[in-house]
């Protein structure tokens, strides 16, 4: 699968989905994901009237969950395209529940995310993707929020901490990093030169720039 831009399960459910031909068949509307040390998009639910017209025509009715592997995606960008034909679609369709260990992306991006301590740091915004196929996890709420706020980027910036520093998800999302530690890396890389320009542009261009939190050394 590749991945022509950066972006995220928001914006993913946005795109159409179009099979091998080019023909749409609907849009993204969940994912699953699977954790053990890294996050994997594992399957995703399509959704929108192209969808319910196929769901139909293979007298399967629209309130259905049809579970597609992610093995399918072809390349993200402006568009999802899948490998197979929308034809094709019907032999792959998995209409089982979705397994114990996998994670809804609906259910991921609302839990709220604790620091090695316990401690209560923010919330679970959404899923990020990266060029490289990398999943991270976008981080809100909380002292996040409230450090945004006081620099008045609240609306600009998206923090993105990488999987490595998810100790487990659950009920809840622990990472294996302190609140200070995690409020010490966000403070420096708030200070870069990217931020800045943030700073200076946004009255004539609004964009939201992703800062990328534990990132290692080149």
């Amino acid at each position: 699968m590749d991945i022509t831009r950066s972006l995220n399960g928001s914006e993913l459910r946005d795109c159409d989905v179009v099979d091998s031909s080019g023909q749409k068949v609907g849009r993204i509307n969940d994912m699953t994901f699977t954790f053990d040390g890294q996050l994997k998009l594992e399957q995703f639910i399509l959704a929108g009237s192209d969808w319910e017209e196929f769901l139909e025509s293979i007298k399967m009715k629209p309130d259905k969950d049809p579970l597609f592997d992610a093995s399918m995606i072809r390349w993200i960008g402006d568009k999802v395209q899948l490998e197979s034909n929308v034809n094709a679609l019907k032999t792959t369709l998995d209409k089982g529940a979705i397994p114990k260990g996998e994670i809804r992306w609906s259910e991921l991006s609302k839990k709220h995310i604790v620091d090695k301590d316990d401690v209560t740091v923010g919330k679970a915004v959404d899923i990020d993707f990266d060029i490289d196929g990398t999943a991270s996890l976008t981080v809100g709420g909380g002292m996040v929020e409230e450090t945004l706020e006081r620099i008045g980027l609240k609306d600009d910036i998206d923090i993105i901490v990488p999987a490595e520093t998810i100790e487990s998800i659950a009920d809840q999302i622990r990472l294996n990093v302190s609140k200070d530690e995690l409020q010490l890396t966000m403070d420096n890389a708030l200070e870069s030169p990217e931020v800045h320009a943030v700073k200076d542009k946004r009255d004539v261009e609004r964009s939201v720039v992703k800062v990328r939190l534990f990132q290692r050394p080149i």
